[in-house]
């Protein structure tokens, strides 16, 4: 019986969105996943003598040999999101010389940069040239409808003709080559800005009204590109749909993909040898030769590259801007940016040349795409289960800023305490607390879940440096906060508590930023404190595992515990890695590790069998043992002579069961019938 059809919806159907820094390899990682399994992945791969542990060996060759078969492995269409930007360009400006000049004035230059007036007529004449090359590619994509509206198959598939062709990719090629001959930075910035813009307003020039129903405007044209392929893969035989996106860098476009595609899989890439200037200038080098000229563009790339890593737009309200760490914190699957050549001086690093692992880019790609096409082909490394096991945790915090997850194991990965952020044990969690109680002194009366610093009860120990408008005291401060906006907004809410954070509010009048004020203790003090509270064994030499990364305040816990490897999802902002962690006797220090692997619903969507694996393997080999009879019924078949019925019982298919039920119904028959 052959199985196929039961995984036809992950083998006929599946997109892979990239996300990452500057410099992360996503690009790359896009590349290899475009290619034949023989092709750059292979390249990538360690022969399996190259493993001293014969069980993760035998995971390593499970892998290789099932994406080697047949058709296990199907090349993936890139999208680059560069590209979609372009169409989108030309499908609102293209032909357009004023509109094209407008844009490039608003937007083709450097953070702060004014006057790009003379810059920008010498562009244009290029592009008008571009333009006349391209004209009839330009005039087919203006004539495609709005693209939430292209829905019929002879609609899509000549979205995918225009998209896909031949010329649209030298038009994109042409034009990135004009855009870096002028200025990559100032093409970086440009084509950051544009996206911004049609996020933000649904036009790429940013004229139009902002308004939070254009932020899945570029989303939208990506659905309707993997619709559009889908369409002709179907018309041509059914081929397979599988797409990458190279790359995301909002975090609610990968909530849309992920809301529309349960075969939508976000992976992270991580830059883990710190290279980052070291890649790029070799990267530029081609480019650029003058060695000052290239170290300024580094750094101005570097100075974007944080800009989009960690922005507060979104806690302003701003959800168009790219915001690269919430992209990372909601990605499915993390992977190590790291090449075959590097493994050894990692390996080296990080797990004190111990080989055995999934550790080369192509090397995880392989394992993923593996249980991707069949999901429980091996079980999970022991990082995965305890980090899935942390992000569980985190869901049990009642912060409302981020919450994190923690697990402390020991050095053979069993698991020892688990810890979330959270208010210490008979505190209120701040999500389960409201303003409404403040703005109604009878609610506060008697109210446990106010501290009297909170309450404005001040007594001799506490003190109030509020600098920020000089309110009397918290409550002061926190009905100052909030008061005019819940009174005018409040409803919006649509019945949702209306929670505050105590740090952000005492930070603010304070005129800080200071971290003690939080009320939760960290995920990772919680799973560290809960080993001494319980009377553990200790965790010396043991493993962190952490969702995020541990703060200065946790890398002092980490270190004096003795802590030997700290696995994280996202480094922590701060200098805990350099002052705490990298400090002291290179002996004692904890070796920082990023996680790779699978987390979240991925874990279970990888991990899970959709049914028992002997089952699966029974029914496609189609076995047939041959039956086995009970030595009762053995002895039962040597005292009967007829050879007729000898045959019959034990060429039977019946159990034993049955056939004591045939052989009494034959009794009773032969009862009847000489009666």
């Amino acid at each position: 019986m052959k199985l196929d059809k039961l995984y036809s919806l992950r083998t006929d159907f599946t997109i892979i969105g990239l996300t990452g820094r500057t410099g992360s390899g996503c690009s790359r990682i896009a590349d290899i996943l475009s290619d034949e399994f023989s092709g750059q992945l292979s390249k990538g791969l360690r022969t399996t003598e190259e493993f001293d542990d014969s069980i993760f060996k035998r995971k390593y060759e499970i892998c290789r040999n099932f994406l080697s078969h047949a058709n296990n492995w199907q090349p993936y269409t890139i999208i680059k999101y560069t590209k979609v930007i372009i169409f989108y360009i030309l499908y609102e400006c293209g032909g357009d010389i004023i509109k094209t000049k407008q844009l490039f004035l608003d937007n083709f230059k450097d953070e702060k940069e004014e006057d790009n007036q003379k810059l920008v007529d010498r562009i244009i004449a290029h592009i008008v040239s571009i333009d006349k090359t391209y004209n009839q590619t330009i005039a087919s994509i203006k004539k495609l409808t709005s693209f939430e509206n292209i829905k019929s198959d002879v609609e899509l598939k000549a979205l995918a003709n225009l998209f896909f062709g031949e010329d649209f990719t030298k038009l994109c090629d042409d034009l990135f080559d004009l855009l870096d001959k002028f200025g990559p930075s100032k093409k970086k910035h440009f084509l950051h800005w544009v996206s911004c813009n049609i996020r933000s307003t649904g036009d790429p020039l940013g004229v139009a009204k902002t308004d939070i129903k254009n932020i899945f405007s570029i989303a939208h044209l990506i659905n309707r590109l993997i619709k559009a392929k889908s369409v002709i893969n179907r018309e041509n035989g059914g081929t397979p749909t599988k797409i990458v996106i190279d790359s995301l860098r909002n975090s609610l476009e990968i909530m849309f993909f992920k809301e529309r595609y349960s075969a939508f899989y976000m992976v992270a890439t991580k830059d883990v040898i710190g290279n980052t200037k070291k890649r790029l200038d070799i990267r530029l080098k081609r480019k650029i030769t003058d060695p000052i000229k290239r170290a300024k563009l580094i750094d101005i790339f570097l100075l974007l590259d944080e800009i989009e890593y960690r922005t507060k737009d979104f806690s302003n309200g701003k959800f168009s801007s790219p915001d690269v760490e919430n992209c990372i914190q909601k990605s499915d699957f993390h992977i190590f940016n790291l090449k075959k050549d590097q493994l050894g001086e990692f390996i080296k690093e990080k797990f004190e040349d111990k080989i055995n692992g999934f550790f080369t880019r192509e090397e995880q790609l392989m394992k993923l795409v593996a249980l991707i096409q069949q999901p429980g082909l091996i079980t999970p490394s022991s990082a995965e289960r305890a980090m899935q096991i942390a992000n569980t945790s985190k869901l049990n915090s009642g912060c409302i800023s981020r919450k994190v997850g923690a697990v402390v194991t020991d050095s053979d990965y069993f698991i020892k305490a688990v810890g979330w952020n959270d208010v210490a044990k008979g505190h209120t969690p701040c999500n389960l607390r409201t303003i409404k109680d403040f703005l109604d002194d009878a609610n506060l009366t008697g109210n446990p879940h106010y501290s009297k610093f909170e309450k404005g009860e001040a007594t001799e120990t506490s003190t109030y440096k509020y600098k920020n408008e000089n309110p009397g005291n918290f409550k002061d401060a926190l009905i100052d906060f909030f008061k005019d906006s819940f009174a005018e907004n409040g409803d919006d809410l649509n019945g949702k508590n209306c929670s505050f954070c105590f740090k952000t509010v005492h930070n603010f009048y304070e005129g800080e930023a200071n971290q003690v004020h939080t009320r939760s203790l960290h995920a990772e003090e919680n799973a560290m404190l809960q080993i001494t509270k319980l009377g553990g064994l200790g965790a010396k030499g043991g493993f962190l595992f952490t969702t995020a990364s541990p703060c200065e305040l946790c890398s002092k816990k980490a270190y004096q515990l003795g802590i030997s490897k700290i696995f994280y999802i996202d480094p922590y902002p701060g200098i805990s890695v350099d002052q705490i962690l990298k400090g002291g006797s290179v002996l004692t220090q904890p070796k920082l590790i990023p996680f790779s692997g699978a987390i979240g619903n991925a874990y279970h969507e990888l991990y899970e069998t959709i049914m028992p694996y002997k089952d699966e393997v029974s029914m496609t080999l189609e076995l047939k043992p041959k039956k086995k009879l009970s030595k009762e019924m053995t002895n039962l078949l040597s005292k009967v002579n007829d050879s007729e019925i000898n045959k019959f019982l034990k060429e039977t298919n019946l159990d034993d069961e049955e056939l004591i039920k045939l052989v009494k119904s034959s009794i009773e028959s032969y009862k009847e019938k000489h009666q």
